[in-house]
């Protein structure tokens, strides 16, 4: 057979290429990793500018042992293992504060107090720390779960060992005013942290420590980080997660950037002790030992962000009812304390509020006491006139479809005024409260008044009958002294 028709022939010289193929890469890996890797450009040049700010033969000597190696930063208390360092020379060489990055000298002195042999770096900065390339080590192309901090968000990271509030002005400024946004927007309303706030969205207590594959990204451009979620998230709730309620509270850049800076900083990280700050100690041991709760506080953080100043009754686009006004003086001189603290204590079942008793809301007794003080402020209970006989539930309910249902829905559900049909409010509210409501409205409101429109004395009485009948079986909620009067009807009513 003649040697070319050998049909292996194809075959071997397929397998030579390849080989010499792989050869040659295999050379150039090892080339570019034990030659030209990135790190050791670094420390070349790092050297260079040694040399050259060298003042002295002892800190030229100096300069010249400066060996290209990796290096690395080990701390086993914090599972940390870092390389950083191996690019980042000069991060504490006060001679390097004019150098461009990665040479410069690590900014604001922070080293002096969280030296990197005891901290590392990504205990602070997150990112890959064993990576040796600038892309790897901020790791969002490497799918890192938790990728390089922007410097701009860094201070998200301070509050793992700090209690921020306590810092020298300045510190973590960001941070601070991201704290205060929180709680002055009202955010709280709607979520819990550390078993505080509101239902309606998500608690936050590890936001910070979630990673971008627990958020919905389908309508996120640009950065896929769970930073740009974020502030993507303040700016437009509903673009990034259609259908939500969170309305969107009209923040600045600045603003936004601040609030998601304190969003990041909410993880919890169980660290040894002799890594928290005294300020954290004593933080913890304020939220242990709370000071007396200011009401004026408690109703900015929990409540205002639905009610308003609660002066006036508002509508609500995103619940699409009104939201009442709970310290307008004329429902306060209807309501009596005990009332306010049961609506607290409660909420208002089917309806968008939560109750914000311990074991919902997290409130504590004096909390909710702090907050009825502070809705009554200097307006007085009066007492009501006795309410009219209660008449025939058949002509109130008539009465009801023409004059109520309009706004407190069919059956007192489901409309966009109070739901007389809710079980709290079945409980705690006398029929000489609703009677007095439907006779003189309620001023600031949508509520009109009815006996000026021509209802007597018995068509309230029909209507009180058939607004009583809508009533819904309730759990025994905690007394904060009700009238006796209040618990013979509302138990009347259930039974």
């Amino acid at each position: 057979m003649h040697p070319n028709s050998d049909p292996a022939r194809l075959s071997k010289w397929a397998l030579l290429v390849s080989s010499v193929l792989s050869i040659v890469f295999l050379a150039a890996a090892a080339i570019r990793e034990n030659v030209a890797a990135e790190w050791k450009g670094v420390q070349r040049e790092y050297k260079t500018i040694l040399l050259a700010k060298s003042a002295d033969a002892v800190a030229r000597r100096r300069a010249e042992a400066f060996s290209i190696e990796i290096r690395q930063v080990t701390v086993p208390a914090l599972k940390v293992v870092d390389r950083c360092v191996s690019c980042h020379n000069g991060i504490e060489d006060g001679r390097m504060a004019d150098q461009s990055q990665p040479h410069r000298t690590h900014s604001q002195e922070l080293l002096k107090w969280h030296p990197v042999a005891k901290f590392g770096c990504t205990t602070c900065h997150q990112g890959q720390g064993l990576a040796l390339t600038f892309n790897d080590a901020k790791g969002e192309e490497a799918f890192w779960d938790y990728p390089l901090l922007p410097a701009a968000l860094t201070e998200a990271t301070c509050a793992t060992c700090h209690d921020p509030r306590a810092l020298s002005r300045g510190s973590a400024a960001k941070l601070v005013r991201g704290m205060e946004l929180f709680d002055v927007k009202g955010c709280a309303s709607c979520h819990k942290i550390e078993g505080k706030g509101g239902s309606l969205g998500p608690a936050l207590d590890n936001v910070g420590l979630k990673t971008k594959h627990q958020f919905m990204r389908a309508h996120l451009s640009g950065s896929q980080t769970t930073w740009n979620w974020h502030s993507e998230h303040l700016r437009d709730p509903g673009g990034l997660v259609p259908g939500t309620k969170m309305p969107s509270v009209g923040l600045t850049a600045a603003e936004r950037e601040a609030l998601t800076v304190y969003i990041l900083s909410l993880r919890k990280r169980d660290l040894p002790e002799a890594y928290l700050a005294n300020d954290k100690i004593e933080e913890k041991y304020a939220k242990l030992h709370p000071a007396a709760p200011k009401g004026e506080a408690l109703y900015a953080k929990y409540c205002s962000h639905c009610h308003d100043t609660g002066l006036y009754a508002r509508w609500s686009k995103n619940f699409k009812r009104f939201i009442p006004a709970i310290r307008n003086q004329a429902f306060l001189r209807l309501e009596d304390d005990e009332c306010l603290a049961e609506n607290i204590l409660e909420g208002r079942p089917g309806t968008e509020m939560p109750g914000w008793g311990p074991k919902a809301g997290g409130l504590r007794e004096a909390e909710i006491q702090a907050i009825v003080e502070y809705l009554r402020g200097e307006t007085k209970f009066t007492a009501l006139p006795p309410a009219p006989a209660r008449g025939s539930a058949e002509r109130g309910h008539r009465l009801f479809t023409m004059n109520c249902a309009g706004c407190h829905g069919v059956g007192g559900k489901n409309g966009f005024a109070p739901a007389l049909a809710n079980a709290v409010f079945q409980k705690a509210a006398t029929d000489a409260f609703i009677a007095e409501t439907i006779r003189n409205g309620r001023g600031n409101t949508p509520m009109p008044s009815f006996g000026r429109a021509g209802l007597g004395q018995q068509e309230i009485g029909d209507l009180l009958a058939y607004i009583r009948s809508l009533a819904q079986p309730v759990r025994q909620a905690r007394s904060y002294g009700r009238a006796p009067e209040r618990d013979q009807v509302a138990g009347s009513e259930e039974r």
